[in-house]
């Protein structure tokens, strides 16, 4: 009953927990349907938060989606000493040198008139073009629009572009699953969902718009569905790996509680190549995790094992690269310790075959050879000595060879150079 109650207040408090996360901004509900994109955009500076709130029905003004596309694509606070070519753009605006930077990359398009029209609202149909726009080369399969029932809506202007969008999976069919509503004002919620979808497909955009700096993508670690997070950032110069990924560590080497002491260095390694789902090898087979010994309690009456607890420091690559490695130890609450049963268990079994042989023989010394009785009796008595026996005395010395591992989870992101960058 006590571990029930327990399981059901973890429960209700993650529950919680979740809520309060996911109920991050005023007006952006826990169940509101773009809140995964706005809480991620927000999150990354994309776009801005007034007074703890979003706005999510609100317009975005031409300018107001440039900054945010500039942003996504790794352009911050860059500077540059570019002439004005837009009449309507003063030098006040807070916005100004993104609209002036804008405009030398390409990105957003002025008018004939030579205007810029900042605060202009944008409908859907033009953020499709602006995305068509800044993506790679490739032409949209027009066949794409046919499961949307106002695809004729769609200006002539327009048409190639979002079906580009739409293949890169780059667009926005909210309310109606069937419906893209491209004359629609574009609203914060949607340029939120766009510019989401966009950050995570990096890899698609022409490279003269991208920041060198910026990740190209974002992958997935193939290791275990138990960790929480999976996610890798890639760049054009290194993986970033994020806190809570998981890993598995084997020994390198032998390793006895019996034989450290604080601050003894303990190494685990990966014993086989370590890739994305995607495919991108992140963890080459051979890299070292370097750790220490920060405590050590010892094994103790009544069935207290040695309880070791380790802080991990570096990663090494086989080609002799070593970075910064942060990682807790998932076994056992966080220690490198033997299971507290295992002994029991041992002894109990051992115990239950020493009393059965026991009874046998004792069965068959009285001459009376009842050796069921003998097996019935000695076995239970044998089992419950062993048990006894299992829980008082001193607990087990922690051992591991490398055939042994440890599940580690990420305490903090992990940066990998890439290889040949």
């Amino acid at each position: 009953m006590k571990k029930i109650l327990a399981m059901l207040a973890v429960f209700f408090m993650l529950v919680a927990v979740n809520s309060v996360n996911a109920a991050t901004y005023s007006d952006v509900p826990a169940d509101y349907w773009a809140n995964k994109e706005i809480t991620a955009i927000v999150e990354s500076n994309i776009l801005p938060l007034k007074n703890n709130a979003f706005n999510p029905t609100q317009g975005v003004s031409r300018s107001v989606f440039n900054s945010a596309l500039l942003r996504t694509l790794g352009h911050r606070n860059t500077t540059i000493s570019e002439s004005n070519p837009f009449s309507d753009v003063v030098s006040s605006r807070s916005d100004y040198g993104d609209i002036l930077l804008s405009s030398k990359l390409g990105l957003i398009y002025g008018y004939e008139d030579g205007t810029f029209k900042p605060d202009r609202i944008m409908t859907k149909a033009e953020a499709a073009s602006v995305i068509s726009h800044i993506t790679k080369e490739y032409k949209g399969n027009s066949k794409s629009l046919n499961g949307f029932t106002d695809k004729d809506s769609i200006p002539a202007w327009a048409t190639a572009q979002y079906a580009k969008t739409i293949d890169l999976g780059i667009y926005v069919n909210h309310p109606n699953a069937d419906e893209l509503l491209p004359n629609k004002k574009l609203d914060k919620a949607e340029a939120a969902v766009l510019l989401y979808q966009l950050k995570n497909k990096l890899n698609a955009v022409q490279e003269k718009y991208v920041n060198k700096e910026i990740f190209q993508g974002e992958e997935h670690l193939d290791v275990t569905k138990k960790a929480e997070v999976d996610t890798v950032l890639i760049t054009n110069q290194n993986y970033m790996v994020k806190a809570k990924n998981m890993i598995k560590g084997y020994f390198a080497t032998y390793f006895s509680s019996n034989e450290i002491c604080v601050g003894t260095p303990v190494s685990f390694k990966a014993k086989e190549n370590i890739y994305t789902k995607e495919g991108t090898l992140i963890i080459p087979e051979g890299s070292i995790m370097k750790a220490k010994v920060t405590s050590i309690e010892p094994k103790k009456w009544w069935n207290k094992n040695d309880k070791v607890t380790v802080e991990f420091e570096s990663l090494t690559l086989p080609c002799g690269t070593t970075v910064p490695f942060k990682a807790n130890v998932l076994n056992h609450n966080g220690v490198l310790t033997e299971n507290r049963w295992a002994k029991p268990v041992g002894y109990t079994v051992g115990g239950a075959i020493v009393g059965g042989g026991a009874g046998v023989g004792v069965a068959g010394f009285t001459g009376h050879h009842h050796y069921g009785n003998g097996v019935a009796i000695g076995v239970p008595v044998g089992a419950g000595l062993g048990l006894l026996t299992g829980l008082t005395t001193p607990g087990r010395t922690f051992k591991a060879n490398d055939r042994d591992y440890v599940w580690l989870e990420l305490t903090d992101d992990l940066i990998i150079p890439r290889l040949g960058k």
